[in-house]
């Protein structure tokens, strides 16, 4: 069940100073640092994870950088009404700190990831094979997977009863005979996942980021609120002239362009610091993520509620 106002409201007890600036450049910079420090410890060993496993969660940290990059070149000025779709890419990075907070339960979760990405490969070599299977020009390519796939899944984990349980759900092929029904996990979505953490801080921290990845998906679907945002920075929209100038940039540097870089910022900056539980004697990571968290812990009330729920017990208090 998703999460309720009631159940994952933070009450604060301070608040923070609304009149100190972000500094993106800056951000930028310490995010860089977390994910370098993140994808060279991940080069060493940890307990209950193979260099298989490291390396597919170090992927994870470089593709939350390549984002970053690109949420910063949507936000260029003059193209504001397309910069609207940095939010979309904000909620994929809140995405990613979900994947590696599962992950970071144990190698298990590494292991359904690449799984599930590797019956979503096969399930588009069926439709393939069953879209051009009339067609002579596809005779020879659609007769078996392509190269590579039955070894990479076997590489994977993936057992032949599962390759054909796929075949029976997708194709309604009959099992062989002797052979029992053997499913794919899917791996959870960000809803999902959270059961899957046990009670506590981390589990309580990923509730309250869930009403913001919830607010975030409103952009990454045709929505009204979605809608309305590009319009209103639209200056060939009839709408934009329901604000003012002043008013619209006010509304820009909160809403679209602060709430990106934020998002962003604090997806990369908490998924270092939740790596710290894996690598907890590294001293450059733990670093990296106390230098970018003593910028996020009083950056907005969203930042500073996750440094008191979970964060602060990670890295210890930044003076």
């Amino acid at each position: 069940m998703n999460p309720t106002v009631a159940h994952c409201a933070y009450r604060h007890t301070t608040d923070i100073d609304p009149t100190v600036g972000m500094h993106s450049k800056e951000w930028d910079g310490l995010g860089n640092v977390c994910v370098s420090r993140a994808t060279e410890v991940l080069r060493l060993d940890a307990t209950g994870y193979s260099k298989e496993h490291r390396d597919q969660i170090s992927d994870i940290f470089h593709s939350m950088a390549a984002t970053n990059r690109t949420i910063r070149r949507i936000l260029e000025p003059g193209q504001e009404s397309e910069s609207v779709d940095a939010l979309a890419l904000a909620r994929l990075q809140l995405e990613c700190l979900y994947t590696l907070c599962l992950m970071f339960e144990g190698s298990q979760h590494v292991d359904c990831y690449v799984r599930d990405y590797w019956r979503k490969l096969f399930v588009q070599y069926l439709l393939r094979r069953e879209e051009t299977s009339g067609l002579p020009r596809f005779q020879e390519s659609a007769s078996a997977p392509p190269d590579g796939l039955i070894p990479l899944g076997l590489h994977f984990g993936i057992t032949q009863a599962q390759i054909f349980t796929v075949e029976l759900e997708e194709l309604n092929c009959p099992l062989p005979a002797g052979i029992a029904e053997e499913r794919i996990p899917q791996f959870p979505n960000a809803a999902k996942s959270i059961s899957k953490i046990p009670l506590g801080d981390k589990r309580r921290m990923l509730e309250r980021l869930y009403m913001k990845y919830r607010e975030l998906c409103s952009f990454a679907h045709s929505t009204a609120q979605a809608n309305m945002f590009k319009n209103v920075f639209d200056k060939r929209s009839r709408q934009t002239a329901f604000l003012g100038d002043h008013e619209k940039e006010e509304r820009f540097q909160r809403d679209i362009l602060g709430e990106s870089y934020l998002v962003s910022f604090l997806s990369i900056s908490q998924s270092a610091a939740e790596l710290t539980v894996r690598y907890p004697n590294d001293v450059e990571l733990r670093c990296a993520a106390m230098n970018a968290w003593a910028q996020l812990s009083e950056a907005s009330l969203l930042t500073k509620a996750v440094w008191e729920i979970r964060t602060k017990k990670l890295l210890g208090a930044i003076s």
